[in-house]
Formats: C-alpha cells, structure tokens, sequence
C-alpha cells in the first residue's frame, strides 16, 4: 500500500491548489493508513496526485453474511425494507426472486431545504452524501439501522448541506471523509473543521477523480472544475453511482456551467436516478445535460415554503418533461429507490411502493455508459 508522500508528516495530508501542485496541508483529518492490515474491500482507483499522501485505499468494514444464497437475499432485503419503513410483500417477493441480487438503497432524508441521501451498498456499507440541518439525522439515521458511516461526502461548504454534518461525525463511527477543497469563513464550516480535526481516526479523501467500491456498488469521483471563489455552488462534487445497470447521478449545488463541465469532461452517463441540482431552481436545468443522462426518475430535495421559491416551475416543467417520474421531499417526505443490477427499481414513500423501472441490462454490458 502507498504510503504518505515524501518529505510529509504523519498525520497530514496535502491537498493541490491551483499553481501549487504540492498542495496544502488540510485542516481535518489524517491520510489514509499505510498499515495493509487496516485496508479491507475499497480500493479506490484513478490518478494520485503530485505531493498529495492520499494512498487511494478507503477502510470498510466487513459485514458477516448469510452463506445460503436465497436465505441470504431474503434476510438482507427484509433487513432493508424494515429499516426504510416497508413492510410491502409484494416489494419483498418482487426482489427476492431476482437473479441479479440485493438492491443498492439510495435514500433522500427530509431535511427541509437541504441535502441528506444515504447510500447503502447490498452488503451492507453506508454512504451518508451531504447533511443538512433541517432534522435530527442522527435519530433519523439510528432509526434506518445504521451503526456506521463508512463515507462521508460533503459536496460544498455550505450550510444546508453540512449544518448537520459535525452532530453526525461525534455521534455516528465513520471511515472516510471527503470534500471538495474549498473553505468557507461560516460558523458552521469551522465547527465542522474543528470537529474532524478531533477525530483522528477518520480518513480524508481528496475529491480527485477515482472511484471508490462500496460493497458491490461503485461510486466514481468526477473532475471538478478549477477553483471557484465566489460561486461555491459550481464547485460541489459529482458523484456517478452504479450497481450494475442501476446508475445514479449526484452533484450537490451544481448549475448549469459546472454541468457543462461535467459533460465536457464525459463524466456524465445515461442514468437511472437524479437528484435535481440546487434543489430545482432554474439555474441548474439545462436540456443538453438532460438530453445526455435521459433520468427515469428525478429527486428534488427542497424545503416546503423555502424563501428562495425552489423549486422553479421551470425546472419542473423541464424534469416531468424528460423523466417518467418526479418527486420531492416537500411534498413526499423520505423517499428511497431501491435498484438492482439489472436496472430494475422500485420507489418507495414510507411504505408504499409508488414506482417501478424495467431492466436496463444490456445498456451498459459491465462497463461505464
């Protein structure tokens, strides 16, 4: 395993800044760890950077499963419907039977006028993106079983994304933690920073483009655009989740020049699932990113009455327009879209199974869309 890069202190890591490719010396949390014998199932893969002691190895940890197969599927995907509130039969017959096995879980939490989703792997491994302020996600999260944080990603420095982010790091064991680079002079940035700087046992990873297994589910880092200054939003990181055929497209605040970016850069594949950029206003919706990722569904996470009228009537004219399904937190509350390897979904609000996609196999045939 790569250890720290030379001539850096245990306990750093450096991060590059535009026109200093030796980077900075980050304010959180320590690299990821040399010691082989603390590496279990991630490896993250892509580019390491000049001065940059990220070795590219995210530790998870291993969860004990059932040897039977059907047993196995049967008991992980109760499990799962019990803890996002689903006691549906036919949800559970539907996915029992499947041949390509567990579903990948990707919840959108109510927080109000924020970002909280949760990614749980079929294995078992967690992925809390972003965390807003607008609910307990602690209680929120003990409630859905998680014992465990394995990645924490937090897309850009601002509050409604991460207001709720250091009651969860001091409360929840987590692995890994990543952001996007860019500081910000809040309140509620430097509690967080304080926060990781306390834990020591969490390991920072840069957002450079690479991609991190979790379980079976992948989760791949995009290029970010260069350094941003003013706009915080059109720096926020985008995440492709896959699990087989099953794809999902994340990327925080982004508007429409970060999207273009994404495109430029062939990050962006022809996708499942959605969240809506910046909640659904206006400056996030651009029909060429659209008309690329070809959403079945689309999740807009926005706070009921929020004062900056997200999301737009435009933007959700343009999401009903090109996905077969639009819902948000506002006026759906949790929502999660359980996936399979072939593609097939199933969205669930509370207990009912609102939604389904059909296979997609085929489509991508193992590799990237």
């Amino acid at each position: 395993m790569a250890a720290n890069g030379g001539g850096q202190r245990q306990g750093d890591v450096r991060r590059d800044t535009p026109g200093n490719h030796h980077g900075r010396v980050h304010p959180g949390v320590p690299p990821e760890p040399a010691d082989a014998a603390q590496i279990n199932l991630v490896r993250a893969k892509g580019p390491e950077r000049a001065g940059n002691g990220v070795a590219g190895l995210m530790a998870l940890r291993e969860k004990p499963l059932v040897e039977d197969g059907l047993m196995k599927r049967t008991l992980l995907l109760t499990l799962a419907l019990i803890a996002v509130g689903c006691a549906d039969a036919r949800l559970i017959a539907a996915f029992e039977v499947a041949p390509q096995g567990e579903p990948v879980q990707v919840t959108f939490l109510d927080v109000g006028q924020g970002d909280a989703i949760l990614v749980r792997a079929p294995e078992g491994q967690t992925a809390l993106l972003d965390a807003g302020p607008g609910m307990d996600l602690v209680s929120t999260l003990s409630r859905l079983g998680v014992e465990r944080l394995d990645l924490v990603v937090a897309s850009h420095p601002h509050a409604d994304h991460i207001g709720g982010m250091a009651t969860v790091i001091k409360s929840i064991p987590v692995g890994s933690y990543m952001d996007n680079g860019q500081p910000h002079t809040t309140n509620t940035y430097r509690t967080l920073m304080q926060t990781l700087r306390s834990r020591t046992d969490i390991t920072y990873l840069e957002a450079v483009p690479r991609t991190l297994e979790l379980g079976s589910v992948s989760i791949e880092v995009l290029p970010l655009p260069p350094y941003q200054v003013f706009n915080l939003n059109n720096r926020s990181i985008g995440l492709v989740i896959r699990h087989g055929d099953f794809t999902a497209f994340l990327s925080g605040d982004s508007e429409s020049p970060e999207l273009q970016h994404f495109l430029q850069s062939g990050g962006v594949p022809d996708v499942t699932l959605l969240k809506a950029p910046h909640h659904g206003s206006d400056d996030a919706v651009w029909e060429s990113f659209l008309s690329v990722a070809r959403p079945e569904v689309v999740v807009i996470s926005v706070g009921r009455g929020n004062r900056y009228g997200h999301p737009s009537p435009s933007a959700v004219y343009s999401y009903e327009r090109n996905a077969d399904q639009v819902f948000r937190t506002d006026l759906h509350g949790q929502i999660t879209i359980m996936g399979l390897e072939d593609g097939t979904y199933q969205v669930i609000l509370g207990e009912t199974v609102v939604a389904q996609g059909e296979p997609r196999t085929g489509q991508c045939s193992g590799a990237p869309c």
